[in-house]
């Protein structure tokens, strides 16, 4: 007696959930979209290869972040006031299964932003395809049509998002450079300061250029010494020693080793008054840490503007592999599937609850 009414009980569950399946649930249709995120600046270059490839981590990363707002309450709340998705999920339209209600006290089935969130990702079907990194977005709806347009609205309204992201990094980014460009702009005005503070104290431009002078007089120098010592070493094996030409030469002999020692120690830097080598020293010191400023300094500008123009345009787009389809006939439910499914499941579980009674039944025995 017992099996028999199990059997029933069993027998009535399928029947009740096959009718609810063929004649009750409400049929949905899904339209699909297949869309690819990609970097557009200018500074990449895009090519077919890419556009087929286009795999990177960095596109996993902009499609994961994308699907994630895409199922947020934010998407939700945008759609919502477009097409009063609210009112959708209210509709008697729907199967009393699958639609919310505003007065019942099953949680599940009560009208608040969490249900109708959750809703609203039961119907949106969003997959990433790795190999080449595009994303399929899907929506299902009771009418062919509204899951078109809504497909088409979420398309439209991820790819302003994606560009609204690009853009808030860039301002961040550009506040942040903006801020290194003036540090970097006071250290190379510094920089050029203490250059001039230097050639004012020293009374210089250049003293490479003192070096430079200094070499070349000592050059000069040096040959009319050798000239003359060859002119007083002939002339002195001619005339007396002592007269006024050989003492002239001899003279001007002694001036110039004189000037040519003087030279030598201020190039030497030997001389108190006058050290060049440390001179040199010092400011190609600080010439060089004015031409480092300035380039620091260029570079954060090319920086800044890079960052403008990155603002000014789309850097990223959502390039649309496959338009948003017009379904034909409904995508769900799967009816003769899920019967089949119902009736396993139904077989399943009267095969249990039979095993666990005969199980009881031998035990009492």
């Amino acid at each position: 007696m017992k099996k028999i009414i199990l059997r029933l009980l069993f027998l009535l569950l399928f029947i009740g959930g096959a009718y609810y399946i063929a004649k009750i649930e409400t049929e949905k249709y899904q339209s699909d979209s297949i869309v690819l995120l990609k970097d557009l600046d200018n500074r990449q270059k895009i090519n077919l290869s890419q556009l087929i490839s286009g795999g990177s981590s960095n596109n996993f990363q902009d499609s994961k972040i994308l699907e994630l707002y895409i199922r947020s309450y934010d998407m939700f709340n945008y759609l919502n006031k477009e097409e009063n998705l609210t009112k959708y999920y209210l509709s008697p339209k729907l199967d009393f299964l699958q639609r919310l209600y505003k007065d019942t006290k099953i949680p599940y089935f009560k009208l608040n932003k969490e249900n109708l969130l959750r809703k609203y990702n039961e119907d949106l079907i969003v997959t990433y395809d790795d190999p080449s990194g595009t994303l399929k977005i899907s929506f299902i709806h009771i009418s062919p049509k509204k899951a078109q347009e809504l497909l088409k609205k979420i398309i439209k309204k991820s790819e302003n998002i994606v560009n609204s992201f690009a853009r808030e990094n860039a301002e961040i980014a550009l506040k942040a450079i903006e801020k290194q460009r003036k540090e970097k702009k006071k250290i190379f005005i510094n920089s050029i300061k203490k250059l001039i503070k230097y050639q004012n104290k020293h009374q210089t431009i250049d003293p490479t250029i003192d070096v430079t002078r200094k070499t070349t007089l000592l050059s000069e120098l040096e040959a009319q010494l050798i000239k003359l010592e060859v002119e007083y070493n002939t002339k002195a094996k001619i005339y007396n020693p002592n007269s006024t030409a050989i003492k002239a030469i001899k003279d001007n002999i002694i001036n110039l080793k004189r000037q040519i020692r003087k030279i030598k120690k201020a190039l030497a830097g030997k001389s108190k008054k006058s050290k060049l080598n440390k001179n040199v020293f010092e400011y190609e010191l600080l010439k060089n840490e004015m031409e480092f400023a300035k380039e620091v300094y260029r570079q954060t500008l090319i920086n800044q503007e890079e960052l403008k123009v990155e603002l000014a345009q789309k850097s990223k787009h959502l390039i649309i592999i496959s338009k948003p389809t017009l379904p034909d006939f409904y995508t769900y439910p799967n009816k003769i599937w899920d019967i089949m499914v119902l009736f396993i499941v139904i077989l399943l579980g009267y095969g249990i609850i039979t095993s666990i009674l005969i199980i009881i039944e031998n035990h009492q025995d």
